[in-house]
C-alpha cells in the first residue's frame, strides 16, 4: 500500500514547462525565424525577378515570331485600320499598339478579334482609361494578359489592362509623346494627330523639310507605315547593339495608342520640322545635343560630343535616362523598374536579354536606341556595356 501511494503522489506532483524554459524555447524559435525569413524573402524576390525576365523574353520571342510571319517587319508601335461601327451606321479608323498585335502569340486571338472586328461608337481611345464604362469594350480592355505584367510592378501586376513593358521608339519630340487628348477621339487617324513618327523632326542635314530616313535611324518601332525590319537593324548598327524592349513601371495600359504608354525614347525638344534637335544637353559645342548646330553635313546629324574630334563634352539624356525621377502613367520617357538600384531588364533585337544598369554611360545608352546611328555620325560602341 505504501509503494502505490508513493507513486501516486509522485505522479500528482509532475509539472509543465517552467517560465524560463518557455522563454528559452520562444527565443530559439525567434532566432530560427530571423535566420530563415530573409532567405525566404530573398527567394521570393528572386522568383519574381526571374518571372519578370521570362515575361520580357517571351515578348521578345513573340516579336521575332511576328517578324518571321511579316516579311521581317516588327509589329507597329501604333497600328490602325478601318472597321465598321458596332451600330452598323458607317465605318471609321480604329488603332491599337503593339501589345494588341501580339495577342494571338499569347493565346489571345479571340480577344484581338473582338477588339478589332468593330469600332464601338462610344469609344474614345484617348480617354477610355478615364471612363471605361462609356464603352462596350470596357470588359475587354480590363483583361489581364499573362506575361504582360511583371510581378515586381505593383502598378500593373494583376491590374486591369496592366502592362510593364515598353518598346524602343528612338528619339522623339515631346509634343508627340501622347498626353491625354492628343489627336482627338476615335475618328482621328494617327497620321493626323500628335503621334510620334520619323517625319516629325528636321535633322538639319541640308535637305528641305524633315528627313524620314534619319528619323527611322533613331528607333525601331513606329506607326503602321514603318520601313524598319530586323534585316535593316542587322545590316546597320546590329541587332546585338540595338534595344528592342524594356521595363517601365509607368507603362500601360496594353490597349492604349499613346506613345508614352507603349514606348521609351530620347527626348529632343524642338518645334516640329523647324529647327535642330537640342533638348538633350552637351557640355560643349553650343546648344545642340546632337551634331553641330546649323550643320549641313548629314554625316553628323545624330552624332554627339564624344563622336566629334573638334568637340569634347558630356551627354545627358535627362528625363529619358533609365529610372530617372518620374511618375504618372504614359508620361515617363524612360525605362524603369522596382528592382534593386533601378536596373532594368531589356531585350535586344537579336533576342538576347540582360539587366541594364541604371548608371550606364548616357551616350552609350543613346546609341543603343538607334538601329542606324553610325550612318549619321554616331561612333560604333566599343567593348561591353552590360
Amino acid at each position: 500500500m505504501n509503494i502505490r501511494h508513493t507513486v501516486r503522489v509522485a505522479q500528482s506532483r509532475r509539472r509543465g514547462f517552467t517560465l524560463i524554459e518557455l522563454l528559452v524555447v520562444i527565443s530559439i524559435i525567434a532566432t530560427l525565424a530571423a535566420l530563415i525569413l530573409p532567405g525566404i524573402q530573398s527567394a521570393r524576390e528572386s522568383a519574381r525577378r526571374i518571372t519578370c525576365l521570362n515575361n520580357i523574353r517571351n515578348i521578345g520571342l513573340a516579336m521575332q515570331n511576328f517578324a518571321s510571319q511579316s516579311g521581317g517587319k516588327l509589329p507597329p508601335m501604333i497600328g490602325y485600320d478601318s472597321y465598321p461601327y458596332d451600330d452598323g451606321t458607317t465605318s471609321g479608323t480604329g488603332y491599337y499598339g503593339w501589345p494588341v498585335s501580339l495577342l494571338p502569340l499569347f493565346d489571345q486571338a479571340s480577344l484581338q478579334r473582338e477588339l478589332t472586328s468593330v469600332i464601338d461608337v462610344n469609344d474614345d481611345y484617348a480617354g477610355l482609361a478615364a471612363s471605361p464604362a462609356a464603352s462596350s469594350h470596357d470588359y475587354l480592355v480590363q483583361t489581364q494578359i499573362p506575361g504582360y505584367a511583371c510581378p515586381d510592378d505593383q502598378t500593373a501586376f494583376q491590374q486591369s489592362g496592366g502592362l510593364s513593358y515598353i518598346v524602343n521608339a528612338g528619339y522623339a519630340h515631346p509634343g508627340d509623346w501622347g498626353d491625354p487628348g492628343d489627336g482627338g477621339g476615335v475618328l482621328t487617324a494617327p497620321t493626323d494627330g500628335n503621334i510620334h513618327g520619323p517625319e516629325k523632326l528636321d535633322w538639319n542635314d541640308g535637305s528641305a523639310g524633315p528627313t524620314t530616313n534619319i528619323g527611322y535611324a533613331t528607333g525601331v518601332f513606329w506607326k503602321s507605315n514603318s520601313t524598319v525590319t530586323l534585316d535593316y537593324v542587322s545590316n546597320n548598327d546590329g541587332q546585338g547593339q540595338t534595344l528592342m524592349i524594356s521595363e517601365n513601371i509607368d507603362a500601360g495600359p496594353w490597349w492604349s495608342r499613346r506613345t508614352g504608354d507603349l514606348a521609351f525614347a530620347i527626348r529632343v525638344n524642338v518645334a516640329d520640322n523647324t529647327t535642330f534637335p537640342g533638348d538633350v544637353t552637351a557640355a560643349a559645342g553650343g546648344t545642340a545635343g546632337f551634331g553641330v548646330s546649323g550643320a549641313t553635313n548629314n554625316n553628323n546629324s545624330l552624332s554627339m560630343p564624344q563622336d566629334m574630334t573638334a568637340i569634347t563634352g558630356s551627354f545627358d539624356a535627362g528625363s529619358a535616362a533609365i529610372s530617372s525621377p518620374c511618375s504618372g502613367e504614359g508620361r515617363c520617357w524612360r525605362p524603369s523598374s522596382q528592382h534593386t538600384s533601378g536596373n532594368v531588364n531589356v531585350i535586344f533585337c537579336d533576342g538576347h536579354g540582360t539587366l541594364l544598369n541604371s548608371n550606364i554611360d548616357q551616350w552609350v545608352y543613346a546609341r543603343l536606341l538607334t538601329p542606324n546611328g553610325t550612318r549619321y555620325g554616331q561612333a560604333v560602341i566599343q567593348g561591353s556595356f552590360e
